[in-house]
């Protein structure tokens, strides 16, 4: 969908979205994540965007190591990924298509990422306010009860469409 086609199928942040719709959702999912940059310089992709938890997936490179030697991912790269993750979460859960921007995120890191495994993102907006969002998210290497890292982040809403 182009940029035009939107802005004719939804003209303001208060025409109804039925962002419940599984399709709809992966539309939105798909044309936020590919809208970053840096989402496709780094190789962030959507997996899924059907339910409330949003999963992104970062295929693992050997440039995102920090320590080579021992072959641990470098933080800063799985912060960047839990952000882009948790502000498509967020996105989502409001009801238009209103700009975000991230206030403010903290992360906690439980154990080292591997070297030769992918870093799964699974991102929920938990409670939405008229002026804030916020949501957490598990960062892992495809066992979910072994999280890497847990984000918690706040989102403020700036009121503008992201269609203006």
């Amino acid at each position: 969908m182009t940029a035009r086609h939107a802005r004719d199928t939804v003209s303001s942040m208060t025409d109804i979205i039925d962002k419940a719709d599984p399709a709809v959702r992966a539309g939105i999912a798909r044309r936020f994540a590919e809208a970053i940059p840096h989402n496709a310089a780094i190789g962030l992709v959507l997996e899924d965007a059907a339910t409330d938890t949003v999963r992104m997936r970062l295929g693992y490179q050997q440039a995102f190591l920090g320590n080579v030697e021992a072959g641990l991912w470098h933080t800063g790269i799985a912060f960047t990924a839990a952000d882009s993750a948790c502000g498509l979460a967020v996105f989502l859960a409001l009801p238009g298509l209103e700009a975000i921007a991230t206030l403010d995120l903290r992360m906690d890191h439980l154990r080292p990422a591997l070297a030769g495994a992918d870093l799964v993102i699974e991102a929920t907006c938990h409670h939405v306010t008229e002026r804030m969002a916020f949501v957490n998210a598990d960062l892992h290497q495809d066992d979910p009860a072994r999280c890497v890292a847990r984000a918690t982040a706040t989102f403020t809403r700036t009121g503008k469409s992201v269609l203006a």
